[in-house]
């Protein structure tokens, strides 16, 4: 009670009591993955050149993998910042530059690797 106005206040809820009320449900971790849709596509690119690598096809693993980096430097192109999701780390052109090298390098390193003999 305010010793002045004779009225009631109601105590200030702390910083854990307002992460508590924020806490995650099950349906609010779906849309938080799913949110990352463009990260995962990239991913699910990447794991499926190293289960093709791991099958004993070096050169189809790599480029399988190569490709999905330089999908995530297109998606990161022709995405909006803010539906990029965890693509966007830098600048666009600084996370373009840098996806699109590292896709090409590893494009020319599978193309530049000899078969096993």
């Amino acid at each position: 009670m305010n010793a002045r106005s004779g009225t009631h206040r109601a105590p200030a809820t702390s910083r854990w009591a307002q992460a508590a009320e924020r806490r995650l449900t099950p349906a609010s971790w779906l849309r938080a993955v799913f949110r990352q849709w463009p990260l995962l596509l990239v991913l699910m690119v990447i794991a499926a050149g190293a289960v093709v690598v791991a099958d004993d096809h070096f050169r189809r693993g790599t480029f399988i993998m190569a490709g999905g980096v330089c999908l995530a430097a297109f998606l990161r192109a022709i995405l909006p910042s803010d539906r990029a999701g965890l693509l966007k780390l830098r600048s666009r052109f600084l996370d373009i530059l840098t996806l699109g090298f590292l896709g090409a390098g590893t494009l020319i390193a599978c193309l530049i690797v000899p078969p096993p003999s």
